[in-house]
């Protein structure tokens, strides 16, 4: 009994994600989306899209106007901590707020969105 007892309490601890609150716009939010399909989670998709954008670091001056265009919505998304140290960091390195930062990943994200479409 002590052992499971013990065994439970390292499982509650298991999630090192971080739900974080983001404001963005609905159309990079409905992008993230689509993408959560093809990438299983929405999360992931944001996570995988933040790691190229940080590894390739060209891509956030490229954010198609009409994401930027769109209005503001809210989303929550449960977020490595790298991953959200990422975003604040590329936030802050090209003095943009956390919502381009996900626009930028938007943008990434839309042509895997529109190559699953094809299929």
């Amino acid at each position: 009994m002590k052992s499971e007892t013990r065994r439970l309490n390292k499982l509650t601890g298991a999630s090192k994600n971080i739900a974080k609150r983001y404001k963005l716009t609905t159309a990079a939010a409905a992008i993230i989306d689509q993408a959560g399909e093809v990438h299983g989670q929405r999360s992931r998709a944001v996570q995988i899209a933040v790691e190229i954008l940080w590894r390739t670091q060209r891509q956030l001056d490229k954010i198609p106007t009409d994401i930027l265009q769109s209005p503001l919505t809210a989303r929550t998304y449960k977020l490595p901590q790298r991953t959200v140290a990422l975003i604040e960091a590329l936030g802050r390195e090209g003095s943009r707020t956390r919502g381009e930062v996900l626009a930028a990943c938007a943008g990434l994200l839309a042509s895997d969105v529109e190559e699953a479409k094809k299929h």
